[in-house]
Order: C-alpha cells, then structure tokens, then sequence
C-alpha cells in the first residue's frame, strides 16, 4: 500500500511540477513496489512447503461450566441483591 502511494504521489507530482517527486518519490516507489512483490512471492513459497508438515492444532476454547463455582451463589433477581447487600452492611 505504501509503495503504491508513493508511486501515485510520485507519477502525479511528476506530471504537475516534476523535479524532486519525479528524482525520488517515482523510484522509492518502484523499490518498495518490487521489494513488497518479492517478499509476497517468498511467503507464499515457504507457506506452501510447510503446509504438509502442519499437525492440525486444537484451537477451540474449553466448554463453559454448567455449574456455579463453589461459595455463595450470584443473587438471581433485584431483591435477592438487596437482600444480599443488606446482610454485608
């Protein structure tokens, strides 16, 4: 994205005022534009090679409980809560 902003900013401030965007935003661009295209490519290559290396990985999180932590139970309505606030004053 980067290289494709500058390469942008580099042929629009070309055509419009030349001089420094075309000397150095037009070939920084091309630079990150080639550099961004080869790591793509080189990721690509080692992903696919390790791809039937991989053992499938248990990423599911542990069930919820079904049951209430011991202690005292959470006060289910806004009595029961009053009730309790009223035992801990």
């Amino acid at each position: 994205m980067i290289a494709g902003f500058l390469l942008l900013v580099g042929i629009i401030g070309g055509v419009a005022s030349g001089g420094i965007f075309t000397l150095i935003f037009v070939p920084l661009g091309l630079v990150m534009l080639v550099v961004a295209a080869g790591a793509g490519v080189f990721g690509r290559s080692s992903q696919d090679e390790s791809d039937g290396d991989r053992q499938p990985s248990n990423t599911e999180p542990a069930p919820l409980r079904h049951t209430p932590a011991q202690g005292t139970p959470t006060p289910a309505t806004p009595e029961d809560l009053a009730d309790a606030r009223r035992v801990q004053q």
